[in-house]
């Protein structure tokens, strides 16, 4: 066994004891006065060996002061200590000193602050030197323990109850589920956790769940309350059905002005086309009377009748189907130029639809929060809850409806811009058309002007042209064809403008509708709620029955926790001759709840008698220093209440309240 036991003891100094040396031996009796220092003897150790003073504080006044209360500078405070350390003598030495500095350019030195001054033997040390030694001697938690026959009560009863299941050893799990089917089972469930992670475990398992289903009524109500009023389904329907009668007849109108544009669209270009064909017809009966002219005046030669069959030709297989591709392509453009305005109308009505619908924002008015039971307002939590999900379905209904517009609108833009290439493509053809019907024109010029100058070589003295002049300025269709063509190019074709009137009204009603579709959906969200009603009460029956399940198994810890600590508690009191330990105490409900209290003659520490409790604290440490094998000193206080001390191997110092003693005195 570590023993430790003081020899001598000196002071300076401290605490307000100027000199004061001790002599101790087995059994050391101080009396004094209060305030003659008793305490500080055993203040001057603690000090010594751990810088703390007996109440274990780091901070307290270690200088003399004067009779004014002030410390008195520029003298050492030191305590001297002669041990026995397993009968081997021990100097410590521990000094604090103020430190004064004279600098340069002054007449008094300058307080600079403190140190402390560490010997063992004499020998000087550092601190952590100093310290390791002394921790070599006695561990400071032990230390404290085995010192004062109050310090094991004052540590709080979790540490109190760990110190003494060490003492005792530890108890097997196993052994003490052994035979029993449901501590077996509970054993094989702690794998690698203690039995007392495990019911914290549990612990807090039965709270979520037992948190879960007090809030399942909450949430309920909150579903309950979530729900929308049913709606009329019916005059929604028959709503709907108007409104949808109403757009169909405003999209007939539409669609009537629409045929009106493609009517004066087709009526134009009829008039073009016409106007085309009437001036074909004059070149016709312009070439023929040409020809005929030809044929009265020249006979027929075979080069001539070549350029004429090559005319013909020409005209027949060349000419006429390049007029009427030509033809069909100005119909096709004039139809597309028609689609391409009608999409561009409907594309601005999409965008100011988007814009209208855009526009709408969330609101909602705290003040309306109120709950139907008890007519107070909701809690924050409740409202913005209410708020929360209110704004999440405005926001996605909203999205949605925009989304609708947006792949409308790109629907649209995406077949204008088809449409537009489709254009732009006819456009060209248009022009190739064009191009192609010039160039046979041309050549069909050359031929007649070869044939011109053959007819011109076979009748020199007559001059065709005069001839051809004179019978067309006669013809009379050629003069019908001059009238017919004035008139059609004197006709003027105004398109119709749309009426913005029914394209408004349009998008109102669609908007209108959809808003009677969303009242539909209501009667989805009442069905949703009653669902998720349902679900809850199914959820808040699962949730009793496992707090039941776990309960059970919560009653069996405890009955294993009882068991244990009543085999360790057994344990544990027949190490104690003076004191029992109680570590369970059991409630009036039943349950029990861990603890860790001193019984002396099964009154309890905290309502003993001084006397008692200091004998019960002796009988402490005789076990702890017995368990740990180490003694040390052991400072009574208020001896004076005891009349006898049990017997102890440790060193005792008594310290005794004498009012006669005004200067502390030994025996």
């Amino acid at each position: 066994m570590n023993k430790v036991k003081i020899k001598k003891l000196s002071l300076l100094n401290f605490k307000g004891i100027k000199s004061l040396t001790i002599n101790f031996d087995d059994n050391t009796n101080i009396y004094g006065d209060n305030g003659t220092g008793k305490t500080s003897v055993f203040d001057a150790f603690t000090w010594l060996m751990f810088g703390k003073d007996s109440s274990d504080r780091k901070d307290f006044e270690i200088k003399t002061l004067d009779t004014h209360n002030v410390v008195i500078p520029k003298i050492d405070h030191e305590v001297i200590g002669e041990l026995l350390v397993n009968d081997e003598p021990v100097v410590l030495k521990r000094v604090f000193r103020e430190k004064w500095v004279k600098t340069k350019g002054r007449l008094e030195a300058e307080f600079s602050g403190n140190e402390t001054l560490y010997y063992w033997n004499d020998v000087p040390l550092t601190q952590k030197e100093y310290q390791s030694k002394v921790d070599g001697i006695l561990d400071e938690k032990v230390f404290k323990l085995i010192t004062s026959p109050t310090a094991f009560n004052q540590l709080k009863w979790q540490d109190r109850r760990d110190v003494l299941v060490k003492v005792a050893g530890e108890v097997s799990d196993a052994d003490l589920a052994r035979g029993n089917a449901d501590y077996l089972a509970l054993v094989a469930q702690l794998s690698n956790k203690s039995l007392d992670e495990f019911k914290k475990q549990i612990a807090a398992t039965i709270k979520k769940a037992k948190d879960d289903i007090k809030m399942i009524p909450t949430r309920i109500d909150e579903v309950e309350r979530s729900k929308p009023e049913p709606v009329n389904v019916e005059y929604i329907h028959r709503e709907i059905a108007t409104k949808e009668e109403e757009l169909l007849h405003i999209d007939n109108q539409r669609l009537d002005q629409s045929k009106a544009f493609d009517e004066v669209i087709r009526k134009r270009n009829a008039n073009q086309d016409q106007i085309f064909k009437y001036r074909s017809r004059e070149n016709t009966i312009r070439f023929t009377i040409s020809e005929q002219v030809k044929i009265e005046l020249s006979a027929t030669s075979s080069d001539a009748e070549k350029i004429e069959r090559q005319i013909a030709l020409k005209q027949s297989e060349e000419l006429k189907p390049a007029e009427d591709k030509l033809e069909r392509m100005i119909n096709e453009k004039h139809e597309l130029l028609a689609k391409i305005e009608s999409y561009e109308t409907d594309i601005k009505n999409k965008r100011e639809e988007w814009g209208v619908e855009n526009a709408k924002e969330f609101t909602f008015n705290d003040e309306d929060a109120i709950c139907p039971c008890c007519n107070r307002p909701l809690d924050t939590d409740t409202v913005e809850g209410q708020r929360s999900e209110l704004q999440e379905k405005f926001n996605a209904n909203k999205k949605r409806i925009l989304d609708n517009i947006n792949d409308e609108g790109k629907s649209l833009s995406a077949k204008n811009n088809s449409a537009k290439e489709d254009f732009k493509a006819l456009t060209e053809r248009v022009d190739a058309g064009h191009n192609y019907i010039s160039k046979i024109n041309c050549e069909l010029k050359e031929l007649m002007d070869k044939l011109e100058e053959e007819s011109s070589r076979n009748q020199q003295e007559v001059n065709p042209e005069e001839i051809t002049a004179i019978y067309i300025a006669e013809n009379a269709e050629l003069k019908s064809l001059a009238i017919k063509i004035k008139e059609l190019e004197s006709i003027t074709f105004d398109l119709p403008q749309q009426n913005a009137d029914l394209t408004k009204r349009k998008t109102e009603l669609q908007h209108e509708i959809r808003n009677l579709q969303d009242m539909l959906k209501v009667n989805d969200q009442i069905t949703a709620g009653n669902n998720r009603i349902a679900e809850l009460q199914k959820e808040e029956k699962m949730l009793a029955q496992s707090i039941a399940d776990i309960e059970k198994q919560q009653y069996i810890i405890e009955n294993f926790i009882k068991l244990k600590v009543d085999t360790i508690e057994e344990k544990i009191n027949q190490k104690f001759s003076f004191v029992k330990f109680k570590l369970f105490d059991v409630q009036i409900n039943g349950g029990m709840v861990e603890c860790c209290e001193a019984l002396i003659k099964g009154v309890p520490f905290s309502d003993a008698n001084t006397a008692s409790k200091i004998n019960a604290g002796i009988d402490i440490i005789n076990t702890l220093c017995d368990f740990y094998n180490t003694s040390a000193p052991i400072f009574i206080d208020n001896r004076e209440s005891v009349v006898k001390v049990i017997e102890s191997p440790s060193q005792i110092i008594n310290l005794f309240v004498s009012p006669e003693d005004k200067k502390l005195r030994v025996s």
